[in-house]
């Protein structure tokens, strides 16, 4: 450890809207303290076995990353006790409370922080982006502040050129195009009804708390990013020149794990899920899932399970909030899918968690059936897997332009509409009973990946060694770790 690095002290605080923004995060932590660089991460009771499972994963003794638990006060804002993260808010009507107990709780950090002695002091934060307080922190501190979205380069790019040229304003319907022409010569079109939340006419967090996260984005000095300068064609570079912020890419950081499963945390579901896998042929298995949050109606997942369980290929499928679904849907599952595992079996469905990187990295998985999520996105490239896009919310639509447009690597299942959730509910519509996607046009997507698509596959592999090499040292996410480190002293 040199001198500069010795003086570097990083305040990581994630967001806490889910699993998905708090692991990058955590990662992210632990990349930088195998650089040398001293890692607090802040979390919360709740979140705390998460975080500090994976930081032992990679330092089992701590070395370098201390964790430290500051209560967050759900209660006091009228939330369930334990509702730490927003995807366990019960209701959209609960949203404000939980932004109010995350402005409490921001408040709570600047105390603990005032109080310490000043070598335990951050030299720079890095911040969720809803953690807009954390802004307020820093300039205490005389630190420098960077944020970090969980959105890709490519997406935050779009992003920024939707705010500057205010198109969401002007649109005429929901269904009208819009044109993001940002990469060229790649088009990025969507629909108005597919932008993410930030361009919404309204949503449960308000316009006001979207327009203080966008006040946050400029004020910082840079962007953190789970990508790798490689992989979006020049997007990290053209968003520094874009909004004038240092823009490091420093992804993928799930490769600070190993892909095979850790014997300290394996559950049952996870070793019943890597056994079937071990069973099937080589690129024959369809891998589904849609995140830690993604539901979709019921109607819904029936005609995903009709084409899943009809088609030539086993598929391994994750179902959230199985437990919720109505009884004849529990029942349609109970009776044409497998749960335990059975080897011969050509549906496997796991209701809840599954270890999704060592799932992606195994030789049997072909092709992920994919929510567009950007880590999940970024988990594929990893491992090397093309994919089957059907994006729900958020920046997913964007996320599926590059997916398919410009990588190459997917085939779009067809979706138009993005799906209710706690920060949309009431505010897309009435919530759809029918499904937008049958059976047959699933097996048709299946189908392109599977049986057609050894370009994406070829083009999905060559990703996969630009990743590794971006991550070793002298690579350019290895460099931007570097650049980062050095930029806090």
């Amino acid at each position: 450890m040199d001198a500069t690095t010795s003086q570097s002290h990083f305040l990581l605080v994630p967001w806490f809207g889910s699993n998905s923004h708090i692991i990058p995060m955590t990662d992210i932590g632990c990349l930088l303290a195998s650089h040398g660089a001293l890692v607090t991460i802040i979390t919360t009771p709740a979140n705390l076995p998460l975080v500090q499972s994976r930081v032992d994963r990679v330092t089992p003794h701590g070395s370098g990353i201390a964790v430290t638990t500051i209560p967050f006060p759900a209660a006091e804002a009228g939330l369930p006790e334990g509702c730490e993260r927003l995807d366990l808010i019960p209701s959209p009507a609960m949203v404000p409370g939980f932004f109010n107990a995350n402005r409490q709780f921001g408040e709570a950090v600047a105390r603990h922080y005032g109080r310490q002695d000043a070598t335990r002091r951050p030299s720079c934060i890095i911040a969720g982006m809803c953690h807009t307080w954390a802004l307020g922190v820093a300039r205490e501190f005389g630190v420098p502040c960077y944020i970090f979205h969980g959105f890709g380069a490519f997406a935050l790019l779009c992003v920024d050129y939707l705010y500057k040229q205010r198109l969401h304003e002007v649109l005429a319907s929901a269904d009208e195009l819009v044109d993001i022409p940002v990469l060229q010569p790649f088009d990025c079109k969507v629909l108005g009804r597919q932008l993410p939340p930030h361009f919404l006419p309204s949503t449960s967090m308000g316009s006001g708390r979207m327009q203080e996260v966008r006040e946050f984005d400029m004020a910082v000095e840079g962007i953190v990013v789970n990508s790798f300068e490689e992989l979006e064609h020049g997007s990290a570079a053209l968003l520094g020149a874009a909004t004038g912020k240092k823009v490091l890419a420093v992804g993928p950081v799930s490769f600070c794990h190993a892909p095979s499963l850790d014997p300290r945390d394996v559950s049952d579901d996870a070793r019943r899920c890597m056994a079937w896998l071990d069973a099937k042929v080589a690129k024959s298995v369809v891998y589904v899932s849609f995140g830690s949050v993604g539901r979709m109606p019921p109607a819904q997942v029936m005609q995903l399970g009709m084409a899943l369980v009809s088609c030539p290929w086993p598929a391994l499928w994750v179902i959230n909030g199985a437990d919720t679904l109505p009884r004849d849907v529990k029942d349609w599952l109970r009776e044409n899918t497998d749960a335990d595992g059975v080897a011969q079996s050509r549906c496997h469905v796991v209701r809840g968690w599954a270890p999704q990187v060592a799932i992606l990295d195994h030789p049997a998985v072909g092709g992920f059936l994919t929510h567009c999520g950007w880590g999940s996105t970024l988990e594929s490239v990893a491992a090397g897997v093309p994919m089957i896009t059907w994006p729900l919310f958020a920046e997913q639509f964007i996320n599926e332009r590059l997916i398919v447009d410009v990588l190459g690597i997917g085939v779009s299942v067809g979706v138009t509409k993005p799906t209710e959730n706690v920060l949309t509910a009431g505010k897309l519509g009435a919530v759809e009973a029918k499904a937008e996607v049958g059976k047959e046009q699933v097996k048709k997507a299946l189908e392109r990946l599977m049986d057609e698509g050894e370009q994406m596959r070829m083009k999905a592999q060559e990703l996969k060694e630009k990743a590794k090499a971006a991550f070793v040292e002298g690579g350019s996410s290895y460099i931007n770790l570097e650049k980062l480190i050095h930029s806090s002293v």
